[in-house]
């Protein structure tokens, strides 16, 4: 075996040591008693009690389900809309449309979870509140039901399907909806039976891609959905092993394989729809001018629409910096104004605690990421560039992860240190590990399309003069890739820092990371410093988004 083949088995042993254990394990602890004389011993007891309560497991289901069709809808309908006013249109504001798109990316979720609530909180929301006020109707608007879940899902994954749809949209050829027009279509014809069919592979990828995701959400039913009493498959998961005074890891694993499947159910008419995208090409050899529609009297209300995004924004931002600046919650009044203070920001950062989990999070995703980035990027090489039989392997290896949801992952990845006597369990490093895992699919698709990008004869003029595979990867390969790979590492190190639910499974005292600091904030009742807390470090994260889009417009990297 030469050098090549080594550092292929060495690729191979590292995806397999990421993917397969965190598998194995959620599988051997539904499947074993964990407790008493027989514990260690095959049993079928967790499933026996998960069937044995049919009523609740229909119910987890059912609501799991129409918990995750509504939020793809509400945020398909709104994200795809937008995105027509913004690509297809003569609206105005589509530049701050397109901005805080990207800037939503570096806020975490369980921020604008928190923001949200305080805004509609059915006790004291600052604009329930004041719609009482004005109506006598209180409260206008119950955010702790399941329409306020699907709502708030919905508004969380607008600017990602504004942004996935915008593409389809802008490579439209325009002339196909002229020839309706001249055959006498009318505006709302010609976007029903040409422009909307022309993106429909795009409208279905994007809502099976969002109905997964939703499948797999924690934030939201965690802090909506449990204190509505609306319980879907990841809290339950979460209060198996959190909500009682012993763990019930067996039955937790069998809740995270029937998640897991409802996942692998739902990703397979995502690629039988992704694979026949073809057929629906209307970009070729022949140019095209795109051309805007003219809304006329309607161009406003299409600018209007389109400051929704980032309304929904700053509406939840503005809520934690009010709360931020009170020594307890207060409605916006004459009386409130005198009590304005910066006391809460040097309360949370004089806490040796709270500093400490933003040096956690910001070495955990460091690592992450760049650990991601560099196995994704060897691992794709082989696939790309080498002739190995099994190096196809890999790419399945790497996209194993897709079926695991979040809290899944931080399952399989507790019983796994657990059980394995390797003394990470109780640091950031089982942090860094379960992240990596969990982000393969995405550091292996930036990588796998950077590479295919780049011809290999660049690297075979480069073996014939003399240089070795290695030394023609470092010279040219990765020179040119390395747009793509920033790119990735920026996605892995913004998700990451924002991930709760694997965190919230793994970590232990002295290896808190933000969004774990910020949960305990919240569960404490400690709500003018974790608005502080929460805000400071939004700045930070939306920073590096907006660095993020400036190397995407200057590199025209992909998210």
């Amino acid at each position: 075996m030469d050098s090549t083949r080594w550092l292929f088995v060495f690729v191979l042993l590292a995806l397999a040591y990421l993917v397969i254990p965190p598998l194995f394990f959620i599988l051997y602890t539904s499947f074993v008693e964990e407790r008493g004389a027989a514990a260690g011993t095959f049993t079928l007891a967790h499933f026996a009690n998960i069937v044995g309560s049919l009523s609740e497991v229909r119910t987890l289901l059912w609501n799991s389900l129409i918990f995750s069709v509504g939020s793809a809808g509400c945020a398909l309908g709104v994200g795809t809309l937008l995105a027509w006013l913004a690509e297809r249109t003569n609206a105005p504001f589509r530049t701050m449309a397109y901005v805080s798109a990207y800037l939503s990316f570096g806020i975490p979720g369980i921020v604008k979870v928190i923001g949200w609530i305080l805004l509609f909180g059915p006790k004291a929301g600052i604009l329930n509140v004041a719609a009482a006020a004005l109506t006598g109707v209180f409260p206008i608007f119950n955010l702790f039901s399941m329409p306020g879940m699907i709502l708030i899902e919905g508004l969380l994954w607008t600017p990602v399907v504004f942004l996935l749809m915008a593409t389809p949209f802008r490579s439209m050829d325009p002339s196909l909806e002229d020839s309706a027009a001249v055959f006498g279509g009318s505006g709302w014809q010609v976007f029903k039976r040409v422009t909307l069919p022309l993106a429909l592979p795009s409208v279905l990828a994007v809502l099976i891609l969002t109905f997964v995701r939703s499948l797999e959400a924690f934030e939201i039913p965690a802090l909506i959905g449990i204190p509505a009493g609306i319980d879907v498959l990841t809290t339950q998961i979460y209060l198996q092993i959190r909500g009682g005074f012993l763990p019930k890891y067996g039955e937790a694993s069998a809740y995270s394989i029937l998640l897991m499947a409802l996942v692998g159910l739902s990703l397979i008419p995502y690629y039988r729809v992704t694979r026949h995208t073809h057929k629906f090409t209307t970009v070729t050899g022949k140019g095209f001018r795109p051309r805007r529609i003219d809304l006329a009297s309607w161009r406003w209300l299409g600018g209007f629409l389109l400051l929704l995004l980032p309304l929904v924004q700053v509406l939840p931002l503005g809520a934690l910096m009010w709360a931020s600046l009170l020594p307890f919650a207060k409605q916006p009044s004459a009386e409130a104004l005198a009590l304005l203070s910066l006391r809460n920001y040097s309360t949370a950062f004089a806490d040796n605690t709270i500093v400490g989990s933003i040096l956690n999070s910001l070495m955990v995703s460091l690592a992450a990421a760049t650990g991601t980035v560099l196995a994704t990027f060897v691992a794709s090489w082989f696939v790309v560039r080498t002739t190995i039989r099994s190096r196809w392997t890999l790419d399945q290896l790497a996209m194993v992860p897709l079926v695991f949801p979040g809290i899944v992952m931080g399952v399989a990845v507790l019983k796994m240190y657990l059980a394995i006597p390797l003394p990470i369990y109780g640091t950031i490093w089982i942090l860094v590990i379960a992240f990596m895992a969990r982000y393969l699919p995405y550091g292996m698709r930036f990588s796998h399309a950077g590479l295919l990008g780049i011809h290999r004869e660049l690297e075979e003029s480069a073996e014939v003069c003399g240089a070795t595979r290695v030394q023609a990867a470092r010279n040219i390969v990765i020179p040119l890739i390395l747009p793509a790979l920033f790119a990735g590492w920026i996605y892995i190190f913004l998700v990451t820092i924002r991930e709760l639910s694997v965190a919230l499974l793994l970590y232990s005292p002295g290896s808190q990371v933000i969004s774990v600091t910020i949960w305990e904030l919240w569960e404490n009742g400690h709500v003018g410093e974790l608005a502080a807390f929460s805000l400071v470090i939004t700045s930070g994260t939306v920073l590096l988004a907006i660095i993020f889009q400036r190397l995407a417009q200057r590199y025209s990297l992909q998210v």
